[in-house]
């Protein structure tokens, strides 16, 4: 009896001959039920594999000795990308070489050339290019807050990217590098800093520092002196005691994680922090934001000089596809 969609397993890649063999008729093979993966490979459009093993299928059968590359490593290695960037936004997988391999580029797959400069890293079984060398064939396709929330993922001390590097040997290795994308990746290098928990964080990050305010402490530790639960702010200006905690949407949807920011807040309160909540809102459109910042910095010190609550002409918030999650985009 000649095989269906319906009975190949889910999450399974095949390829065409495979499928041909197994009886199924081509006009199957190319219906809405079966999506192609890769050049020659197809699984059920109802039940897709992942992308770690749809480039584990290209690394090892399609292009055999490739090292994962470009957004597909990104993506496998959890930095925040945008969506048109990903797999699920339409991306093509990328991979280098193998040496000697021309370079090509199609609707599913780009090949590049190899390079040898450098040490992959293995992940899950599959060989990528190291991070830094990854984010530096990003970079000129990266904004530039997007470059610097990449970097913090990877110096995030645990909480971002899959693998950890210390940004002091983040820069050392960035400042090793040549070819394009060089340059802007050591620029958001130098921006990036340990500790930073999101993509948000990031951007607004760059938001204020662009504004003039200075650089603020990221996810600083503050305990209830009552009952000694510990709590962390977002962005913190200890100097001026003014907190800014990002709310994404999780803060509004999430019942456990809006009581714990309603203690939270109590707590900051009781310790004389002035609270400021910003949301995606205030990223896009942060003038207001930055004049409740201004009103917050000048409550504390009157007599100080008013900083400017104008960004820089060169400032551009970054435009992404709606419906982001915020792990990926702004929300």
């Amino acid at each position: 009896m000649a095989v269906r969609p319906e009975d190949l397993r889910r999450g399974a890649i095949y390829a065409s001959a495979t499928l041909l063999g197994a009886g199924m008729h081509p006009r199957q093979i190319a219906s809405a039920k079966m999506t192609r993966v890769l050049p020659g490979f197809w699984a059920r459009s109802d039940a897709l594999p992942t992308l770690g093993e749809i480039a584990r299928v290209l690394q090892e059968t399609l292009r055999p000795g490739c090292l994962i590359s470009h957004q597909t490593a990104a993506e496998l290695l959890r930095f925040p990308l945008p969506i048109p960037m990903t797999h699920a936004g339409g991306a093509a997988l990328h991979c280098r070489g193998p040496g000697g391999a021309p370079r090509t580029a199609g609707n599913l797959v780009v090949v590049h050339a190899a390079e040898g400069d450098r040490e992959p890293v293995p992940l899950r079984g599959l060989w990528l290019t190291d991070p830094v060398s990854t984010l530096r064939d990003l970079a000129p396709r990266l904004t530039h807050p997007d470059l610097v929330a990449c970097v913090d993922a990877l110096v995030s001390q645990g909480r971002g990217a899959l693998l950890d590097r210390p940004l002091e040997r983040v820069r050392e290795e960035a400042e090793s590098l040549r070819g394009p994308g060089s340059a802007r990746l050591r620029a958001a290098v130098a921006q990036a800093r340990e500790r930073v928990w999101s993509p948000m964080e990031s951007r607004f990050r760059l938001l204020l520092t662009a504004a003039g305010f200075p650089c603020p402490t990221m996810n600083l530790q503050v305990s209830d002196p009552a009952t000694g639960q510990m709590f962390v702010i977002d962005m913190a200006y200890e100097q001026w005691m003014v907190a800014i905690e990002y709310d994404g949407d999780g803060h509004r949807t999430e019942a456990r994680q809006w009581r714990r920011d309603l203690h939270k807040n109590e707590v900051l309160h009781q310790l004389g922090w002035t609270v400021l909540r910003a949301s995606v809102d205030d990223y896009r459109h942060p003038e207001r934001f930055l004049r409740r910042l201004e009103h917050a910095r000048s409550a504390e010190h009157p007599t100080r000089q008013a900083m400017s609550t104008e960004l820089p002409r060169e400032w551009k918030i970054p435009r992404h596809r709606s419906g982001t999650a915020e792990v990926r985009g702004l929300t």
